[in-house]
């Protein structure tokens, strides 16, 4: 008789999930970690047409960093894009990492801090770039 009940018992302790772990198992995955890279001014908006666009960002907004290691001027640029729309650049002085990161395949975030249409074009729009681990 006493083996029965343990039998049920540990029948009925096998069918519950784990502290939840088995029935939501993304739950039990660590959320990704943020960390911070750098935050800059956006470069060579001077050549785009892109005072309408800057006038919609607000901050918070996501924009797309694309490595261009093909460029002439500078095997380390990285090209910023509003939906279809390109901004302009990471400044060099900032570009080497993030550039290798992403021709690395590494996951990063670039978010508008601020912007600033009726300032002077090195001025307009201020971004983070984090990485995402």
């Amino acid at each position: 008789m006493q083996k029965l009940h343990r039998r049920l018992f540990l029948q009925w302790l096998s069918s519950l999930p784990l502290l939840g772990l088995l029935a939501h198992p993304a739950a039990a995955q660590p959320a990704p970690k943020k960390y911070l890279m750098n935050q800059f001014r956006l470069a060579g908006l001077a050549y785009h047409d892109i005072q309408h666009v800057v006038r919609r960002l607000q901050p918070g907004e996501e924009l797309c960093l694309v490595a261009e290691p093909t460029n002439p001027d500078d095997a380390f640029a990285v090209e910023v894009f509003y939906g279809e729309c390109k901004l302009g650049y990471v400044p060099r002085s900032d570009n080497r990492h993030i550039s290798r990161l992403l021709q690395q395949g590494a996951t990063l975030t670039c978010k508008v801090l601020e912007t600033r249409p009726e300032a002077s074009v090195w001025d307009m729009v201020r971004v983070r770039v984090s990485l995402i681990a």
